[in-house]
């Protein structure tokens, strides 16, 4: 198993070392009662700057034989450790991987349910549709900015600790938009909700490689690719009729109740899985016991990743800044950005849209029209099931590559998936009239879910592959783009559709989509030759590694 320690200059043999200890010229150390005071010298290191990493037994081991050495340990993984998430039984890590996948779905729950009731908020507050949007702008909004501040929390303190915060305040700021006194009130707390609401977003992928080596990844990614691309519309499906039966702030009492009973089933099942914070428990927990048998050797113990950590001011600047290096100066970044963007504007658009197409069209009600929403959610689960196409093929390219990584394979399913978005919105545009009957738009919308499914799955996996230990901060640039575009487009939404007309306005999108359909056969046939002229890329080029991102 490839451990996720940096590489080393000089690898610690541990089958060596236990030969070492039980071999006749040095007998077993735990049946020694000397050993302890042992003045024996530790085998010279090859240089100054070797590293000799361990295993916390193994640490141990060698601290007592060797008590006055001065040299540096580093603690990684043994090669079955138990604490290492990656080697957790089947069971826990995909209920980890449902769990925080479900929080996705439940924090654009929290965005759909002021959709549902939008309309009835802005007659009760007396303002125009358009002002009523942005509750759902803002929340959306607070998606681009929450991760400038939780992702280098996440990386500090661990990632449990910014879920289970990051929840808590997102349940709390519902409470002020329930008794909100006037849409001023709704319009901040929605920003600070899906500031914090963003915690997922942050750390969900994060959890996934966590649990999973890139080659065992596939079902759980097709778990995760779900949860992103389901979870707007199966808000409204979900709130639809809870807004029509009983207004829309019993929908936000509701939908607290949810996201607190979720919070509570967090903390009490959700343990930490950052690599580095574990590692950083293990080598604490080693000089601990070092220090109560009384050897000063612990001092010298660091964990695996010693030498890679930064501190809390230096993450900050990191995330604010590496993000947008990578937006204006990496073609693959600022590419897979504007794509994802323009997706994401028209999931949320489509918010605005389905209500005049079905509700002022077709007559549907609130709840008829949450329940419209249903192809938009069927399209990814559609996909998720045909992931494993995508992933047998990536796992092929990878065998004839000598077991190296290959990034562009994770494109092959999106050379279809970026000609379903023109056409599904084509079909969409021109069967919205009245006189069509609801099931063809709907199916269109299908269709729409599920190429929007096999983009942003493959574009995610493709920046992951090509970045490697860089992807947080080329992730956080396309997420930044994303969320701001799409908190931006609703609030024209309903304004370009009266003005162009319903046909006229999807056209438009769809028209737009076609600019767009090139990029996944750039990256298919091109990206090799793109990635090698990135100084970021180009340093895990044709590179076999597999750390958690």
């Amino acid at each position: 198993m490839t451990t996720i320690s940096p590489q080393p200059t000089e690898h610690y043999d541990a089958s060596a070392f236990e030969k070492s200890v039980t071999s006749p010229a040095n007998p077993d150390l735990s049946s020694t009662p000397t050993a302890r005071n042992s003045t024996s010298s530790p085998p010279n290191a090859t240089s100054k700057s070797a590293h000799r990493y361990l295993s916390e037994e193994q640490a141990l081991d060698w601290c007592r034989k060797y008590p006055s050495s001065a040299e540096e340990l580093y603690i990684t993984y043994s090669q079955d450790d138990k604490d290492n998430p990656r080697n957790w039984g089947l069971g826990r890590k995909w209920y980890i991987t449902c769990l925080v996948s479900m929080s996705n779905v439940l924090t654009c729950l929290c965005a759909g349910a002021w959709s549902s009731g939008a309309a009835y908020a802005a007659e009760e507050f007396g303002v125009s549709a358009e002002v009523s949007t942005l509750g759902l702008s803002m929340y959306v909004l607070g998606f681009a900015f929450g991760p400038l501040l939780l992702a280098p929390l996440s990386e500090y303190y661990g990632r449990s600790p910014v879920y289970f915060v990051g929840w808590f305040l997102l349940v709390i700021f519902q409470i002020p938009v329930a008794l909100a006194p006037n849409i001023g009130t709704v319009i901040v707390c929605r920003f600070i909700g899906g500031f914090f609401g963003a915690a997922p977003l942050t750390n969900t992928g994060g959890t996934v490689s966590d649990l999973w080596s890139r080659n065992t990844s596939g079902p759980a990614m097709a778990v995760y690719g779900v949860s992103s691309t389901s979870g707007p519309p199966l808000a409204l499906v979900v709130t639809g009729y809870i807004a029509l039966n009983l207004g829309w702030r019993d929908n936000i009492w509701i939908v607290m109740a949810i996201l607190g009973a979720f919070w509570l089933l967090m903390v009490a099942t959700l343990p930490e899985t950052r690599h580095t914070i574990i590692l950083d428990r293990k080598t604490k927990c080693v000089r601990k016991t070092l220090q109560k048998e009384g050897l000063g050797s612990g001092e010298n113990v660091r964990d695996a990743n010693a030498d890679e950590k930064k501190g809390l001011s230096t993450l900050f600047k990191i995330t604010l800044s590496r993000p947008f290096v990578f937006l204006f100066t990496e073609p693959i970044t600022y590419a897979s950005a504007i794509y994802n963007g323009f997706i994401y504007g028209l999931v949320y658009i489509f918010n605005e849209a389905f209500p005049l197409v079905f509700g002022d069209g077709h007559g549907f009600n609130t709840g008829e029209a949450g329940l419209s929403f249903l192809g938009l959610t069927i399209g990814p689960l559609i996909g998720a099931c045909l992931h494993f196409l995508q992933e047998r093929y990536y796992l092929k390219r990878v065998a004839q590559n000598g077991g190296k990584g290959v990034p562009e394979a994770r494109m092959w399913m999106g050379l279809a998936g970026t000609v379903m978005l023109p056409v599904s919105l084509f079909w969409f545009a021109w069967t919205s009239y009245p006189s069509i009957h609801w099931i063809s738009p709907i199916l269109a919308s299908a269709l729409f879910g599920l190429g929007i499914y096999i983009i942003i799955l493959g574009i995610l996996n493709y920046v992951v592959d090509s970045y490697q230990s860089y992807s947080a901060s080329a992730l956080a640039g396309v997420i930044f783009v994303r969320n701001i575009v799409g908190g931006g487009f609703p609030m024209f939404a309903t304004y370009m559709y009266n003005k162009l007309g319903w046909e006229w306005a999807s056209s438009l999108l769809a028209f737009l989509s076609i600019l767009l359909i090139p990029i996944p056969f750039i990256f298919f046939f091109r990206g090799e030759a793109i990635r090698l002229k990135s100084p970021w890329a180009r340093e895990h080029f044709n590179s076999d590694e597999d750390k958690p991102h």
